[in-house]
């Protein structure tokens, strides 16, 4: 329980005891209800041109100035693969219906408390605009990618198991669970 006031009344945060077991939200004693720190939910945007992936190169901290792959926080209102979709217009310039989106991965990062949607696309050309939240964006295959400047190299795992599928054409529903010490990339059903 990292939250330790309420954001309605300001009073303290207790531990809430459910059944005798305690639970990773904090109880609101002067308004009698539960606090939640619900996770942040990421989506992305895995764009394939041939046998290259879309990146972006970040304007915006953290990490400005670094490679990752199109993707950003979802908003309130949104659907999943709509989110993706205005995310990859604002950074990329390319437009792309949410229905043109192919749920691709998931994933769960306890120790910054997100859940992860990827979705995958593939595009006829290799059009792309930097937007407001972009240095540099364009298509790299895994040789061109620079990857000593990826912004997130602890989910390199999940862009190299992009750039398979996309060599093998093969493409399955990817899970990742990753905590501070662990990291797993399992696949969860073949398409």
């Amino acid at each position: 329980m990292s939250m330790q006031f309420c954001p309605e009344c300001g009073g303290p945060l207790v531990p809430h005891v459910v059944a005798g077991q305690r639970r990773n939200h904090g109880w609101c004693p002067a308004c009698h209800a539960p606090r939640y720190e619900s996770p942040m939910i990421v989506v992305t945007c895995f764009v394939a041109s041939g046998p290259r992936l879309l990146w972006i190169r970040r304007a915006l901290p953290p990490k400005a100035g670094l490679w990752a792959i199109p993707g950003g926080y979802l908003e309130g209102g949104e659907g999943l693969a709509e989110g993706a979709a205005r995310e990859l217009r604002e950074e990329t310039g390319v437009v792309l219906a949410p229905d043109n989106l192919q749920l691709y991965m998931t994933g769960t990062l306890t120790f910054i408390n997100q859940i992860y949607v990827g979705f995958r696309a593939t595009v006829d050309t290799d059009f792309s605009l930097a937007g407001a939240e972009s240095l540099d964006c364009g298509f790299f295959s895994r040789e061109e990618c620079p990857w000593d400047q990826v912004a997130y190299p602890e989910v390199n795992d999940a862009i190299e198991q992009a750039y398979r599928d996309l060599e093998t054409d093969t493409f399955e529903v990817w899970h990742a669970e990753m905590t501070g010490a662990s990291y797993t990339l399992r696949p969860v059903a073949t398409r």
